[in-house]
């Protein structure tokens, strides 16, 4: 078995959990949180299912990974976003949760390849302080930005020191999508209904958050930027082709929006981006690395977001890579020479059993 380091999987650490239901009667957190995870919807009374357990404590975590070979996590907390967690005090829940992550990559180095922080994004001076400290003072690698801020995207200007920051430093950003329920699927109506909201709503979400940093200016501002979008970059491996025709008829649409030409034809910004592994099949790895690029397809899971509590996450993800039509060579790039390349460090694994 490969190597494999999974850099989008989820956690909820026990500070950082006590801190957002220590305010869940004056938020709305639990609108905004997945909504498989029945036990946000019965608060307190704790009536965990084996995602949730996986989630929130480590011992489950643990167990879990050691059915696996060859295999570390890179640690991001699970949605919703911290301001949605703490509106009044975003700063100082930020705090608690990144301190936490970084102590528990640094305590389980077997498990944990490092973590990457979460930001005050309602309060865009304070999340750059905190980015600034998570990366130099805690040694984190990399940022977790959802793909709006309170339904405010993340492309304006307050938003650039973030971007500046992460190009500094040359670490990756994961772009996570963010859609509520009482995100409506029509104009007539208040709530989305069969789950639409979250399982085409958040890669919705994502595409949507790359048009905006593509034609912004963002990516010819920080042309190092590394951006790696959930769910194997969204719609856009798979509408590639559509894209193409239809920037041949429109960019000069987009520019006129912009106020000057493009810097690059419009779907090159698009292979700019990076995919994770988050789609299970061998068809989607195939297409992203087509569009992409293998360079661009790093594996990452979503564990421990399915009824196994990870495990079919994980085991699926590596079938997808290892049952697609593309080289060995470019599968150990997806498994872990990506994740060397893009966050700096070893994978840190040094044998792996036949």
């Amino acid at each position: 078995m490969d190597v494999r380091v999974d850099v989008f999987c989820h956690i909820v650490p026990p500070r950082f959990d006590k801190a957002r239901w220590d305010r869940v009667e004056k938020t709305h957190f639990v609108e905004h949180s997945p909504s498989h995870l029945k036990y946000v919807s019965v608060g307190k009374e704790k009536q965990k299912n084996e995602n949730m357990a996986v989630l929130t404590d480590l011992d489950a975590r643990f167990k879990m990974m050691d059915e696996l070979e060859s295999y570390r996590q890179v640690l991001s907390v699970a949605s919703p976003a911290i301001e949605i967690v703490a509106p009044d005090d975003s700063e100082t829940v930020a705090k608690i949760l990144n301190d936490e992550l970084a102590e528990i990559a640094a305590k389980h180095p077997k498990y944990f390849a490092g973590a990457v922080c979460s930001l005050p994004m309602d309060k865009p001076d304070a999340a750059a302080c905190e980015l600034e400290r998570s990366l130099k003072d805690l040694k984190m690698l990399g940022v977790q930005l959802f793909t709006n801020c309170n339904g405010k995207p993340i492309d304006g200007p307050e938003y650039r020191p973030i971007f500046e920051i992460m190009s500094k430093y040359d670490l990756p950003i994961l772009l996570h999508p963010a859609r509520a329920k009482t995100h409506p699927d029509y104009l007539t109506e208040k709530e989305s209904k069969y789950i639409i909201w979250q399982i085409i709503g958040w890669p919705y979400e994502t595409a949507a958050a790359m048009f905006r940093i593509a034609f912004s200016g963002i990516l010819d501002e920080y042309p190092n930027l590394k951006i790696i979008c959930h769910h194997t970059g969204s719609f856009i491996p798979y509408l590639a082709g559509r894209m193409e025709s239809m920037f041949g008829m429109f960019q000069g649409i987009i520019e006129q929006e912009i106020g000057h030409p493009l810097q690059r034809p419009a779907m090159d910004y698009f292979r700019l981006f990076y995919g994770d592994t988050a789609t299970f099949t061998a068809s989607s790895i195939e297409c992203a690395c087509d569009v992409l690029g293998a360079d661009h397809v790093i594996f990452g899971s979503d564990a421990p977001f399915d009824a196994e509590g990870g495990r079919f996450s994980v085991r699926e993800s590596t079938n997808a890579v290892n049952n697609a039509r593309i080289s060995a060579e470019d599968k150990r790039k997806i498994f872990y020479q990506n994740f060397e390349t893009l966050f700096k460090v070893p994978a840190g694994i040094t044998t792996a059993k036949a």
